[in-house]
């Protein structure tokens, strides 16, 4: 099923593409950006939609299909940023360097199609946090780059410990194809507090004994590596379509917990999108 999720995105993005090809964006016409651009408004920002396939919970072999939004808004240099399930506020008046708070959500476990439903189920948990970026956005709008380092903690729901997720991206136009059509490629590394690995990767012994599953006690440590690639094509100054993916190796504790069916975790997405 996975197989055929990512030939279908594929399929979908070549599709997209030979449609634009015959319709070129004109090159030297104002080009969207979701950051303000000189002589143009202090408000900028886009907002994505659609469908995603997932793992069921973090380390699992099954996967669902959910909807996916991202989106962006900013006020000169100030801007709120949804995605990846968080919402993160920039309070810095800095075009290259920005911090502030930040809120998320962590998915829940309960009635999984495995062994692990024998577990105590895991509600839904808030968490909020905090993060640091640097940013470049080249005079060409659809080029830039972004390095970011967030933190957020359990603060309501299933008290699961802390998450420091460290994340590249590269984003660049692909002229050969045509002035619309845009790829952004990611990096990330993300660690775990004890208290997170035990909550969501560990076996207790009541667990132990309803799933026949060894007791595990992991400790914190790095628990994933990933890379990302997301595709957008352009099919006028405002709207667009577009794909995601995304591929982790659970590692470390993680990796090792008898919880984790698939250290290979696979993500994709269909989008549309609407640049302010």
């Amino acid at each position: 099923m996975r197989v055929r999720w990512v030939v279908a995105t594929a399929v979908f993005a070549a599709a997209i593409s030979a449609a634009a090809a015959e319709d070129k964006p004109d090159a030297n016409a104002p080009v969207a950006s979701e950051v303000p651009q000189d002589g143009q408004s202090d408000w900028a920002g886009y907002g994505s939609l659609g469908l995603s396939f997932l793992p069921e919970y973090e380390g699992s072999s099954s996967y669902v299909l959910l909807p996916y939004a991202e989106g962006r808004l900013n006020y000169g240099n100030y801007y709120a940023r949804f995605e990846g399930g968080g919402l993160r506020f920039n309070l810095i008046d800095s075009e290259q360097f920005h911090a502030g708070p930040l809120i998320g959500f962590r998915r829940g476990r309960g009635n999984v199609n495995n062994i692990i439903r024998t577990f105590k189920h895991l509600d839904d948990t808030e968490t909020a946090g905090g993060f640091i970026e640097w940013e470049h956005v080249a005079d060409d709008p659809r080029s830039g780059e972004t390095v970011t380092v967030s933190a957020d903690n359990a603060v309501y729901g299933e008290k699961g410990g802390w998450t420091i997720v460290t994340r590249a991206t590269i984003r660049r136009p692909v002229e050969a194809v045509n002035p619309g059509f845009i790829v952004s490629l990611t990096g990330d590394l993300s660690w775990i507090s004890r208290s997170y690995a035990q909550k969501y990767f560990g076996v207790s012994p009541s667990d132990s004994l309803a799933s026949g599953l060894p007791v595990d006690n992991p400790g914190d440590g790095f628990n994933r590596v990933g890379v990302a690639l997301s595709v957008d094509q352009f099919l006028s100054r405002h709207f667009s379509v577009g794909v995601r993916g995304y591929y982790a190796r659970l590692v470390g504790p993680a990796g090792d917990s008898p919880v984790t069916s698939d250290a290979n975790q696979y993500f994709a997405g269909i989008v549309a999108g609407y640049v302010l």
